[in-house]
């Protein structure tokens, strides 16, 4: 007789809406099974399983499979005590070594479980949304060097599984693109960095703190230089309005949450650096995206760089997209073309009369550089 199977915990996969989702978990005798409160079943093997510790304290149990698809957690203290017993022995060696890791840091853990029953005392005070907005709110004080930490984490983390382009002509264009916009980036204190990556998919992407992500595909599709640095306009909006961190703020779990407010950083790094690790980069809500074209619009404005290059690569992709390769990475997830177009349109003719600059670019060496 197992003391026990049933547990409370949570699902980070890209099948799931938003990437996360909490779960019912059940430990078998041939696995991990994990039931979300909408239905979705996910089921992990003992003899294929991954353990990982991390989360708030150091105590949230990670079980992972081999290509990290798929991530069950929970932190009940009974947890790896069950997870040894319904496996038989086939976890311990891992788990011995997170136990090993605990003992080492119980004095630690003593200290924290004061945090704890503190931030246990606030939870009674206060309603579970309370503090959950205060996270967020805690969330979007942070410095901006926790941006970059963020960042990084999560782009050593990623398994992109594509070749990085250092051909000086191509990565040149890009940076002198980041270079004409980032004095006008509304938070000040990000460090921008460019990557192009060599793959036929139309996407782009910013990690908060200022990676910057450019695959080919969109190189490619783009007939003008203005049409990518309208992207990556829209996409350094998402860093500096700082989006991601409001993704992470909304996908804390109380304790993470409560953490954050007495200065524990640490939940929040685990659960971003797994967030950013799936492929939901670019899913962002409906409200955000407005608002990263919106303050893409102003940054090209104020860089002296005609904003409806933005408008023209949505004309492209509404007129192109169901051709193009790899189900548009970069749109997929983003409002109608239509509606964006129109958006931008109606944008600029709010702003100040601006004489626009384009970029001495040769376009067609760049592009027949990453087609070779």
């Amino acid at each position: 007789m197992h003391d026990q199977t049933f547990f409370s915990g949570g699902v980070f996969s890209d099948t799931i809406d938003g990437g996360r989702a909490g779960a019912d978990i059940e430990l078998q005798l041939d696995g991990v099974h994990a039931t979300t409160s909408a239905g979705e079943r996910f089921f992990l093997r003992f003899s294929e399983l991954n353990v990982d510790i991390g989360g708030y304290n150091d105590r949230m149990i990670f079980c992972r499979n081999a290509d990290r698809s798929v991530t069950i957690f929970c932190d009940d203290k009974k947890f790896p005590k069950s997870l040894s017993e319904l496996s038989c022995g086939v976890l311990d060696e891992q788990l011995h070594l997170k136990k090993k890791k605990l003992k080492a840091q119980a004095w630690q853990g003593r200290g924290m479980f004061m945090v704890a029953s503190i931030a246990m005392v606030v939870g009674l005070v206060a309603l579970y949304f309370g503090i959950k907005v205060a996270g967020a709110a805690a969330v979007q004080a942070l410095p901006v060097s926790v941006d970059r930490q963020i960042g990084e984490r999560s782009y050593d983390a990623m398994n992109l599984g594509r070749k990085e382009i250092h051909d000086a002509t191509v990565v040149d264009a890009i940076q002198q693109m980041v270079d004409r916009l980032s004095p006008h980036a509304a938070l000040q204190g990000l460090e921008f960095e460019v990557h192009v990556i060599d793959s036929e998919e139309v996407n782009a992407f910013a990690l908060p703190g200022g990676i910057i992500v450019v695959y080919t595909g969109l190189i490619e599709v783009a007939e003008r230089p203005e049409q990518v640095a309208g992207v990556i306009a829209h996409e350094i909006s998402h860093a500096t309005l700082r989006h991601g961190l409001q993704r992470v703020s909304q996908s804390l779990g109380l304790t993470a949450a409560a953490g954050l407010l007495l200065g524990d950083v640490q939940g929040l790094f685990v659960l971003a650096t797994e967030l950013f690790q799936l492929a939901t980069i670019n899913s962002y809500s409906r409200g955000q995206e407005t608002a990263a074209d919106t303050e893409g619009v102003r940054m090209l404005h104020a860089a002296g760089i005609d904003p409806l290059s933005l408008a023209e690569f949505f004309e492209i992709m509404k007129k192109e997209g169901p051709e193009l390769p790899d189900g548009l990475g970069w749109i997929s997830t983003h409002p109608e073309h239509e509606a964006r177009i129109m958006n931008v349109r109606s944008q600029l003719a709010t702003l100040a009369p601006q004489e626009y600059k384009g970029f001495d670019i040769d376009w067609d060496d760049v592009k027949s550089r990453i087609e070779k």
